[in-house]
């Protein structure tokens, strides 16, 4: 099954691999702009639409694994700020991937200060995104039709970068998930408190505490971490809880820059889920590469990118896995 995905914020294969980005040298407006396309599959028993385009089939007829859907998607990513005059302060908006497998997103609201003596911070605002992504009421029913229901999320996320002048990175972010009309588990025999076991919305907390090395004189930097994870979901068999470990790799080839980025997550879930009689424990892995040639055919202010990233949530309950490739290219403009 092929598909138009039509997604005004879709994620970049990678991020800077610094927690936060060096403050621009000059004060004023300044960011950038990125358009592009992007290509690949996606496999899940959730996901249903985005921006009016259907991911996955309204019906099923067996709770297993889920199918592949072939996606074609144009993107649109963007940062925009203003920096005041002391080269110190910065407010932004700014779109945000959070997880590529579900296409979770943010708009954020951004406000940095870097300090001469305890390092960077950033505070920053979380709210629902430009691209709106629907999941099934209940993805569960089989043998008739599913309907839709939105999926959205906000919170807040604060960043301290540079440490007390060391290269120490802190992201702690805290998030509220909704599903605007949660039906799991109805129509399937269960009792009231075995359906609320089956919610999907509730808390999402990440703290991660990376570092970043600088080698070469700057001709590769490397950024591994760590980071406590918890779903603390409103159904106790959805909730996970674990950790996170990744590194990101930057390379700069003078003409280019290639950035990496591997991830690996290990989560316990709580609560036996009373359809398939398992905890929702899961390994997720995402890899990620790409490349960025800037001023390309001597444009001055952009920077052509090429990559790919691909995902996978390995669940013990087969129904709850998922995954995604996607291929990417995309041209920012810079200002």
């Amino acid at each position: 099954m092929k598909k138009i995905l039509i997604a005004l914020a879709v994620s970049a294969v990678t991020t800077s691999v610094m927690a936060l980005d060096p403050m621009p040298d000059q004060a004023g407006f300044s960011g950038s702009l990125a358009g592009g396309a992007a290509g690949g599959k996606v496999e899940s028993n959730f996901l249903a639409r985005v921006l009016g385009i259907d991911l996955t089939d309204s019906t099923i007829y067996k709770l297993s694994s889920p199918g592949t859907t072939k996606i074609i998607s144009p993107t649109f990513d963007y940062n925009i700020g203003y920096t005041f005059d002391n080269k110190k302060t910065r407010i932004s908006l700014a779109s945000a991937a959070e997880a590529s497998i579900d296409f979770s997103s943010n708009t954020t609201l951004n406000f940095r200060h870097d300090f001469d003596a305890i390092g960077n911070l950033q505070l920053s605002a979380l709210a629902p995104p430009l691209a709106r992504v629907d999941v099934w009421k209940n993805p569960y029913l089989t043998d008739q039709k599913r309907r839709r229901t939105e999926l959205s999320s906000s919170g807040v996320r604060v960043t301290w970068d540079k440490i007390f002048g060391t290269n120490f990175e802190v992201k702690a972010t805290l998030k509220k998930k909704d599903i605007d009309d949660e039906l799991s588990g109805q129509g399937l025999g269960l009792s009231a408190a075995q359906e609320k076991l089956l919610e999907r919305g509730g808390d999402i907390a990440v703290v991660e505490l990376g570092y970043t090395f600088v080698l070469g004189g700057g001709k590769n930097v490397v950024r591994p971490s760590i980071a406590y994870v918890d779903h603390d979901l409103d159904g106790g068999a959805m909730s996970q809880e674990g950790y996170r470990v990744g590194v990101e790799h930057m390379y700069n080839g003078g003409d280019f820059r290639w950035l990496n980025r591997a991830v690996y997550d290990d989560l316990d879930g709580d609560k036996v889920n009373p359809i398939f009689n398992k905890t929702n424990d899961a390994n997720l892995y995402i890899i990620a590469s790409e490349l960025r040639f800037p001023e390309p055919l001597g444009w001055d202010k952009w920077v052509a990118t090429t990559g790919i990233q691909w995902g996978e949530n390995d669940a013990d309950i087969d129904f709850n896995k998922g995954s995604t490739l996607l291929f990417v290219g995309r041209l920012v403009r810079t200002f």
